[in-house]
């Protein structure tokens, strides 16, 4: 009875280690940042001309009519379907608002103001530093930690702040 018992535990660990093992192969990966879909030679660092390729595919996939325009209802579209990938994949994408018509031209200028931003030694490529110092930021100020926590705004210059 023994020998029974022993071979039923050792049984139901091996399965039990099978259907773990089987669980994580169909697990999928996790969904690559914006950054990481900009790197389209796959060399870690995103460039300028990968990102300006990269919001010209972007806005040819959001203008659905391909009149040259992004307008509010295409853009409003295109965060429906960002959102409802999301939901399905579990992670929360979230857009931003505008109002006004945008063109071609506008996109493009507004995703190379943005890579500049992130381009903090401007040498015209987004490395790994670069982008984990951008979500660090962007982390921090998800959170709020940029904002004074009594609802005041911070001075101006920290000397000139009264003592007391």
């Amino acid at each position: 009875m023994r020998t029974w018992t022993t071979a039923a535990v050792l049984g139901a660990a091996m399965l039990g280690g099978l259907g773990a093992a089987s669980v994580q192969a169909q697990t999928p990966p996790p969904p690559r940042t914006p950054m990481e879909t900009s790197d389209s030679d796959g060399d870690g660092v995103v460039t300028r001309d990968e990102a300006a390729a990269d919001a010209d595919r972007r806005f040819a996939a959001m203008d659905t009519n391909h009149d040259g325009k992004l307008t509010r209802d295409e853009r409003r579209a295109w965060r429906e379907r960002r959102r409802a990938d999301a939901a399905r994949r579990g992670d929360g994408a979230r857009g931003g608002r505008r109002d006004a018509d945008q063109t071609q031209a506008e996109f493009r200028d507004r995703a190379l103001k943005r890579f500049d931003r992130i381009d903090t030694n401007h040498d015209g490529r987004i490395d790994a530093n670069e982008r984990e110092a951008m979500m660090m930021l962007m982390r921090s100020r998800r959170l709020g930690h940029d904002r004074p926590h009594d609802g005041q705004t911070p001075p101006a210059d920290a000397d000139a702040a009264p003592i007391g």
